[in-house]
C-alpha cells in the first residue's frame, strides 16, 4: 500500500470584521482580503440598524483567486433580510452561494453589494469571516 498522506497543514485561523458601513452608498465594497491559500470556513452579517421601507438589497460574495467575481457568493438577500437585526450567517441557498471558499489560484477579497432601494432609513452593518491560510 503506497501513502498519499499530504504535508499542507493550518495550525492558524482567524476571524476578521470589516468596518461598520453606516448608510453605504449603492455600490460593491471590498471589505475583508484573503489571501493566497486563504480558506474561507464562515461569513458573517451582523445587522445593527435595519433598513425601514423600499426594496433593499445586500449580497455577500467575492473577487479574486484567478476567477470570475460572484456578487452573492456567500450570502444572498434572501439570507441577509435587510430588515432585520442580528447576526446571519452565510449557506448555500441558491445554486452560487456557499458557506466556504478556498482562495488556491491567487489572493482575493470579501465583497459585500449594496442597493437601498428606496429605503426610508438606510441601515449599518458589518461583515465577519473566519478563515485559515493553509501551506
Amino acid at each position: 500500500m503506497t501513502a498519499k498522506f499530504s504535508h499542507k497543514l493550518a495550525d492558524n485561523y482567524m476571524l476578521a470584521m470589516s468596518g461598520l458601513l453606516v448608510e453605504p452608498d449603492d455600490d460593491t465594497y471590498d471589505v475583508i482580503r484573503i489571501p493566497k491559500w486563504g480558506f474561507v470556513e464562515n461569513v458573517w452579517l451582523e445587522i445593527t440598524t435595519a433598513y425601514i421601507a423600499g426594496a433593499p438589497t445586500i449580497t455577500i460574495g467575492w473577487k479574486g483567486n484567478g476567477e470570475t467575481a460572484q456578487a452573492a457568493g456567500f450570502m444572498s438577500t434572501d439570507i441577509a433580510k435587510p430588515f432585520e437585526l442580528g447576526l446571519k450567517k452565510a449557506q448555500q441557498d441558491n445554486l452560487l452561494s456557499f458557506p466556504g471558499k478556498y482562495f488556491s489560484g491567487g489572493s482575493g477579497a470579501i465583497t459585500v453589494t449594496v442597493a437601498a432601494g428606496a429605503a426610508t432609513t438606510e441601515g449599518q452593518f458589518r461583515v465577519i469571516a473566519g478563515y485559515s491560510v493553509i501551506m
